[in-house]
């Protein structure tokens, strides 16, 4: 009895000096380390975002919940966080890059994932997409961009309508009309017409690929507006 009793309070004080050196050791985070391929504002929203959050101390921090509190941020593709000694939150991040402006207030990325970013990309093509889906929109894009650059040009705009049909803008002023349908031949129709008609005076505004055997180019001549129908043998 006399055995287990000193044993009972052995423990007892193991735990308790345990306990205490665990309160004297968790200290209170006060600084964070954001590695990364992260921009300066990325890097501010990530310690902002920390600040944010009830953290506790430097052993107490539940870092899986920290993980996914930024991963949640809208952009983060890997997060890791660790402890350094004594005070310090590490955060590695690794983020998806944006492609394009996916309408007013966020980014597409290359796997058609959304973005919510702070820094302001103006040199990124912008997409306004009327029915499809992100994924299905980044598909359209690496397609027409595929074909696009056999003419030398790159898109700078994909919008899609109501109706689903895709108009294209390219760097070189020029919109392509493609329709919903046969994307891929309508756009090598348009390398076809595109060759002839760019080498002329008359800047060319736009081309309505949606016809079955022709196409409708619309040329600038003189501040007026001029517009042709160039047919195609062998189309449909």
């Amino acid at each position: 009895m006399l055995n287990r009793l000193m044993l009972t309070l052995i423990f007892s004080s193991i735990t308790l000096s345990a306990a205490g050196l665990w309160l004297l050791m968790d200290v209170p985070l006060e600084k964070f380390h954001v590695k990364g391929d992260l921009t300066a504002r990325e890097q501010i929203k990530v310690t902002d975002t920390l600040r944010e959050l009830d953290l506790g101390g430097v052993l107490s921090v539940d870092i899986r919940q920290v993980r996914e509190h930024l991963e949640d941020m809208g952009w983060a593709r890997e997060v890791s966080v660790r402890r350094v000694w004594p005070v310090t939150l590490e955060v590695s991040m690794l983020k998806e890059s944006p492609v394009a402006h996916w309408g007013d207030e966020q980014f597409i990325a290359a796997s058609g994932n959304l973005l919510s970013l702070p820094d302001d990309y103006p040199d990124l093509p912008r997409f306004d997409v009327g029915v499809s889906s992100p994924k299905e929109a980044m598909k359209v894009y690496r397609l027409v961009s595929h074909l696009a650059a056999e003419s030398k040009l790159r898109v700078v705009g994909l919008v899609q309508d109501a109706q689903g049909g895709w108009n294209i803008e390219f760097d070189s002023g020029v919109k392509a009309f493609l329709g919903a349908e046969r994307l891929s031949e309508r756009m090598q129709r348009f390398n076809k017409i595109y060759a002839d008609v760019a080498v002329r005076a008359q800047p060319v505004v736009y081309m309505d690929l949606r016809y079955n055997n022709g196409v409708a180019v619309k040329h600038l001549e003189e501040d007026v507006e001029l517009e042709e129908t160039v047919l195609m043998a062998g189309t449909n």
